[in-house]
């Protein structure tokens, strides 16, 4: 019985030192198990900052875009829209959820998204009235492998711009063959008839005179041009200082009454004013508007009327013709136009000078606009 004491405290003994060796191993491992632990949460906490900057660099990205940027889903519901979409269609409530047409409300672009979504991108052309007046939108749409819920994503670009100027290119192309094809069919008409021979001296001197008249139109059409694109571009450089605008005007006006004589009269009226301007681009300002009132202005009176407003310097140059008509008072600073194209043969000139004009107007910092007199006659009224 005895022994048998001895031989269980042994035993005993020795499993307690075994357990005390497991109970240091184990908590070895836990402190272990932790500081791996630790160091994932730091790492996952890492990755999630990361995802969270790089998704707010995208969406910062994405919605500075000047283009609308949408993602539908396989059923072909908004699942992401950046506010340039918004914008462009007028709308203010959250697109998500909402169907192409909703947002869009044209068949065109429904019919593009459902095109892609059967794995074929597309390209459409749009047009929608905003308030701002008519807008010409392209849509590019490509379908994407599902991923997020996002089968397609479709692109919205603003080509309004790029379509008005494709416009004025193909107008101006026109004018610019519709003012040159009148003195190339002189020049030709004049040319074959004096290679026929046969004239009698008096005849052809009349033709060299038709021949250097449309020489000179050809030629004052290209020097405009010239001018206007000069202008337009910014490579016109204005050297201004204060000008006595009376002065000026009062120049012209000399000039004007000895290439009129007796069948036009021009006065200048109103108070001494000054303007901060070029003084060459000045005289071609009014020198082009009492050109305009001399032609149009149907004989009679050119009358120019001098004032100060709040520190601005106003010039007013009246006529007594048939004025202008109400319809077209917006377009008379246009390019080549004219008010009556079939005068262009009796009224000198190429259709560019108050083109010119308003663009040298507005380079000086200053406004110019055109209206009827209650009596009849076209006024222009220049602020500088």
């Amino acid at each position: 019985m005895q022994t048998l004491l001895i031989v269980f405290s042994v035993v005993a003994a020795f499993a307690l030192g075994g357990g005390i060796v497991v109970v240091h191993r184990l908590r070895r491992r836990v402190a272990e198990l932790q500081h791996s632990t630790v160091a994932l949460g730091e790492e996952l906490a890492r990755n999630v900052r990361e995802f969270a900057e790089h998704r707010a660099a995208i969406d910062l990205i994405v919605g500075a875009l000047r283009e609308g940027l949408l993602a539908v889903s396989a059923s072909g519901k908004v699942v992401f829209a950046n506010a340039r979409v918004s914008e462009m269609f007028g709308l203010s409530a959250s697109l998500e959820g909402r169907t192409i047409l909703e947002v869009v409300r044209k068949q065109k672009a429904a019919d593009a998204i459902q095109k892609a979504l059967r794995g074929t991108a597309s390209s459409e052309r749009i047009g929608i009235t905003t308030p701002d007046g008519e807008r010409r939108i392209e849509m590019r749409v490509v379908p994407v492998r599902p991923s997020s819920g996002i089968a397609a994503v479709a692109l919205f670009i603003d080509i309004s711009e790029l379509a008005r100027l494709e416009r004025v290119r193909r107008d101006f192309l026109d004018d610019f063959s519709h003012e040159v094809r009148t003195p190339l069919a002189g020049l030709r008409s004049a040319a074959e008839t004096l290679e026929g021979g046969r004239l009698t001296p008096d005849h052809e001197e009349a033709l060299r005179q038709v021949m250097l008249r449309q020489l000179n139109r050809i030629e004052r059409l290209v020097k405009d041009l010239a001018e206007l694109n000069r202008i337009e571009s910014g490579d016109l450089v204005l050297e201004p200082r204060r000008v006595e605008l009376t002065d000026v005007l009062n120049d012209l006006c000399n000039e004007f009454r000895e290439r009129a004589g007796q069948s036009v009269t021009f006065t200048v009226t109103g108070e001494p004013a000054a303007a901060a301007a070029d003084p060459v681009r000045l005289q071609q300002i009014f020198s082009n508007l009492l050109d305009n009132a001399w032609k149009h202005g149907g004989g009679g009176k050119v009358t120019v009327e001098i004032a100060r407003d709040d520190g601005n310097a106003i010039v007013r140059i009246s006529d007594e013709g048939a004025g202008i008509p109400p319809a077209e008072i917006d377009r008379i600073f246009n390019r080549f136009y004219r008010v009556d194209r079939s005068r262009s043969q009796t009224v000198p000139g190429v259709g560019l000078g108050l083109s010119i004009t308003k663009h040298l107007v507005l380079l000086h910092g200053g406004s110019i606009r055109a209206y009827n007199g209650p009596s009849g006659g076209a006024t222009f009224e220049v602020r500088l």
